[in-house]
């Protein structure tokens, strides 16, 4: 698989590391000199220092060999015009976007829902030739929505079939904190699936001699109706559902989150952010949907405070400064039940949830910038860090994996991902029991569904997969040998075919 990826900020080095470390072929196109330098010393791909939006870079860089191109520089007019001009030279080559400016985003929804691969089907052309936009502000409210549907206790990774993996932290006199995981299920009465372990030196992918010790954070593959019970036995029990809850920022990530929780249109679109919810989510299950919610939007700015009443009648919009303690007293607000920041400053942001939790504070939601601060914010006592520009790196490289991955989710600062595949026709799994197929230290099958079933079922070593099924892996990031288990041959990393709609 070739990928061209224009534009070599944060988010594009990740996702061209991401892709490199899986075996594609890739290569950054970066006009900023310091840029271009930094992708040479940091990616092991090809860097070319020049205009992305030019045709004559487009043909040098070989886009007419390439499965997708991917726009992430920081303009997002240069990002709609790399991919018009791609596509008029090369319509077969699949185009994603990232587009910053919500205005243009909201015009292509409708096209995106009803699917560009279907479009090109009938002879229609998907709007500038773009088969996937993205905006950041809309991944990320995605996954604070998810966090916060589960009560906050940690991030959720939804999964097909009524599924999900939760963080938890194991605390002192939790039912698993010194279990090794072989007696877990044993000491707790019930079957638990722990598909990663981040101690004090460092992410593990568990085998049975693992123990559970006091401050381990692990990641645990939960339906919506075991999570109470899950982080019981853990030792972080989840409140009673929040019925209280504050949001600071009326940006577009402040407003679909409280558009997600008030049931309300966000300009139009409030579905965005709640498509990517696959469980129904602890809110749901303590019946807060029944309940009446007190909702506040807090923001410094006049006009956004403004704009925010007319959008959201049912919720109190309040102007004023967070860092005065007579605001929040004399509102209330440090005595929510949760609290979600999602403010463009993401260090204030995390600095604000542990200060809002020193006074009282339930649960704190912070957005942050990436991944590399989810140390600190753990070490701030912030409930969930969502890492906004790994959001999109991780929806990006879920397109470009493959026809045969459905999606992709990072975990532990990058260090191991959450994979959903298939099992292909004469791939190595094919026909073969988990036991045959043992790869110790480098991933776990965590679920398997059947070929023709709508349920995932937790795999045993005597399990045989079958082609035509569903596996939900965790790995190490950058892995080759593990995904060519599954795909056939043919399909691999370096054939066309690898890339195609999901």
């Amino acid at each position: 698989m070739k990928v061209i990826v224009v534009g070599a900020g944060f988010t594009g080095l990740q996702l061209a590391r991401s892709l490199a470390d899986g075996g594609a072929e890739v290569v950054l196109v970066e006009n900023d000199p310091e840029h271009a330098r930094r992708a040479r010393e940091q990616v092991d791909c090809a860097v070319v220092e020049d205009d992305g939006n030019s045709p004559g870079t487009l043909e040098d860089v070989g886009l007419a060999e390439a499965d997708a191109l991917v726009a992430l520089t920081q303009d997002d007019e240069v990002n709609l015009i790399t991919c018009a001009l791609a596509d008029a030279m090369f319509p077969e080559v699949r185009k994603i976007a990232r587009v910053r400016n919500y205005a243009y985003y909201r015009r292509t929804v409708e096209t995106a829902r009803s699917g560009a691969a279907a479009l090109r089907r009938e002879g229609v052309r998907p709007v500038l030739g773009i088969d996937r936009m993205l905006n950041p502000d809309v991944e990320a409210a995605a996954a604070m929505c998810r966090a916060a549907d589960h009560g906050a206790v940690g991030n959720v990774i939804a999964l097909d079939g009524d599924r999900g993996v939760l963080e938890l932290s194991v605390t002192e006199g939790g039912a698993m904190s010194g279990v090794a995981l072989r007696d877990l299920s044993a000491r707790v009465g019930r079957r638990i699936l722990v598909a990663w372990v981040e101690k004090p030196e460092g992410p593990m992918l568990p085998d049975g001699a693992t123990t559970l010790m006091p401050g381990d954070r692990i990641g645990v593959v939960a339906s919506p109706d075991e999570l109470t019970d899950l982080a019981s036995l853990a030792g972080s029990p989840p409140d009673e559902a929040p019925r209280r809850i504050v949001v600071f920022g009326a940006g577009l990530v402040g407003r679909f989150v409280v558009g997600r929780m008030l049931g309300t249109d966000v300009e139009g679109a409030s579905g965005a952010p709640a498509a990517h919810s696959g469980a129904r989510g602890l809110l749901a299950l303590f019946g807060v949907g029944r309940r009446r919610m007190d909702v506040a939007l807090v923001d410094s700015d006049p006009d956004l405070c403004e704009e925010a009443a007319r959008m959201f009648p049912d919720a109190r919009v309040l102007c004023g400064d967070v860092t005065e303690d007579g605001f929040l007293r004399d509102e209330g607000l440090d005595s929510a039940d949760l609290a979600v920041l999602a403010t463009p400053d993401h260090a204030g942001n995390l600095v604000m949830a542990a200060y809002l939790k020193s006074r009282g504070v339930r649960r704190t939601i912070a957005l942050t910038a990436g991944a590399s601060f989810d140390g600190i914010a753990r070490k701030l006592g912030v409930d969930v860090a969502v890492p906004m520009r790994d959001t999109v790196v991780d929806a990006i490289a879920g397109h470009l994996r493959g026809r045969n991955v459905k999606s992709v989710h990072s975990v532990c600062n990058r260090r191991f991902e959450i994979v959903e595949c298939g099992v292909r026709p004469g791939s190595a799994a094919d026909g073969k029991s988990l036991r045959k197929l043992s790869m110790p230290g480098e991933y776990l099958l965590l679920l398997l569904r059947r070929p023709g079933s709508d349920a995932f079922e937790v795999p045993g070593g005597d399990t045989v997969l079958e082609s035509g099924s569903r596996a939900v892996l965790v790995m190490r990031a950058g892995s080759r040998r593990v995904p060519a288990l599954f795909d056939a041959p043919e399909a691999g990393a370096g054939g066309a075919a690898s890339v195609g709609a999901h």
